[in-house]
């Protein structure tokens, strides 16, 4: 089943100590890029975080971010050195303006780089055993959300996918006849043209039709188009990321509805192959969806 490339999850869990919240959403993209945010003391983690969405997700855009608060008191260490330096910024500020008011405690505490959680590695350590199993969690959770979204895009998808099998057998239907319809209108080009008395070289003209003929033959390309939709309708059964692959298709695909456009002598596989065209140029801007 195919899976959409955009989706939102959120989880949140407790322990004694942590509570921890993952949120993340994905968009479209032709690759994977992944951004993280994610508290100061779990930095470390990112390339770790990286590499566990990627055994998730494959393609999309995908924003990540971890939050978390600590139900048990840790250890803080304060830079008095930087608290010393915004109190003198701020005064300065106050004296410049004239404001009356003092500097007081609550204003340096806008600052958080002058507090810093001075966690040790065990409880860093710790902390990250239980934020995996909520990353994992909400990338699950993220996985089935962008299924549901696949199912409907599939439906559409398989749609368009039966319009351009009807439309190709359709141009093969007509193509059929298309010697002799070569032929009759050479032959009423002729009549026109020669004299009344003048009766026409049968083999000359039978050569005329084949040589035309030859150069509208569009077998092979209508041959390609069943090949790449029968292609397209066993990727929709797969459950594995095809987007890339489906995109290609669908070059393939018009690249031949070209083809028999550039060869056509019949009005009527000319309006067939522009059909083909329109369909599966909304096919491929549904594809960019898919993972």
């Amino acid at each position: 089943m195919l899976k959409s490339m955009t989706g939102y999850a959120k989880v949140e869990k407790f322990s004694e100590k942590f509570r921890v919240s993952c949120e993340v959403k994905s968009l479209n993209s032709k690759g994977l890029d992944i951004n993280v945010s994610l508290p100061y003391y779990l930095s470390s983690k990112e390339i770790e975080i990286t590499k566990i969405i990627s055994s998730f997700l494959t393609r999309g855009k995908v924003n990540l971010r971890i939050n978390v608060k600590f139900l048990t008191p840790v250890n803080l260490s304060i830079d008095y050195v930087m608290a010393k330096s915004y109190y003198d910024t701020l005064e300065g500020v106050r004296e410049s303006l004239g404001i009356q008011n003092s500097i007081v405690l609550g204003d340096l505490l806008n600052f958080r780089e002058i507090f810093r959680g001075d966690i040790e590695d065990e409880v860093v350590e710790e902390l990250w055993n239980f934020t995996k199993e909520v990353l994992s969690s909400s990338l699950e959770m993220l996985v089935e959300e962008r299924k549901k979204e696949g199912q409907k895009i599939c439906k559409d998808i398989e749609n368009m996918v039966n319009k351009i099998e009807e439309i190709t057998l359709n141009i093969e239907k007509v193509a059929s006849d298309m010697k002799e319809e070569i032929a009759k209108k050479l032959r009423e080009s002729v009549e026109e043209i020669l004299p009344e008395n003048v009766e026409m070289d049968t083999n000359q003209f039978e050569t005329a039709v084949a040589l035309i003929a030859d150069k509208a033959d569009i077998r092979e390309e209508i041959e390609r188009l069943k090949s790449h939709i029968d292609r397209m309708k066993e990727l929709l059964l797969k459950d594995e990321p095809v987007g890339m692959l489906f995109n290609f298709l669908t070059q393939e695909v018009h690249r031949e509805f070209n083809t028999i456009l550039s060869k056509s002598r019949m009005l009527e596989i000319s309006n067939l192959a522009l059909e083909g065209k329109y369909i599966n140029s909304q096919l491929k801007e549904q594809i960019q969806n898919v993972e």
